[in-house]
Formats: C-alpha cells, structure tokens, sequence
C-alpha cells in the first residue's frame, strides 16, 4: 500500500498538514480519500495503482461524506 499512497502524494492531491501528507488513511480493504475537489483524480490513481497491482478496486462503491460547516451543502455530480 505504500506505492498507493506515494502515488496518491505525487499528485499534490489531498490536504497536508505542517508540511505532512494526510490526503488518505488506508485501512485493510478500505481507502478514505480526503480532498472533494480532487476526488475523481484521487480515485484513477487508485483505480490505476489496481490494475498495476493486481488489486480488486471498486471505484463505483464509494461514497462522499462532508465534515464541517458545509457538511448539509449540495455536491456537485
């Protein structure tokens, strides 16, 4: 999972905090992605990192969830 989360860094996706990359905690068989605005991107390094790895990866299952002040506001599809 390594090469997964140094791909998802290279992108410059994700939120970083004092300098450190905090834009996905893998778990198991979980992905937790943060960054809405960069999400689809963030799912076809996954999907990519899936086909090079021979990994089972669903992108169709996943599912957006707001924190904070916006957390009732409209996505966008």
């Amino acid at each position: 999972m390594n090469v997964l989360i140094d791909r998802l860094r290279a992108s410059m996706f994700g939120c970083r905090l004092a300098g450190e990359f905090f834009g996905c905690i893998v778990y198991v068989d979980d992905v937790l992605l943060f960054h809405m605005e960069a999400m689809r991107q963030m799912l076809t390094i996954c999907e990519n990192f899936a086909v090079d790895f021979d990994v089972k990866f669903n992108s169709n299952k996943y599912v957006f969830m707001r924190i904070g002040e916006r957390y009732n506001s409209q996505c966008e599809p």
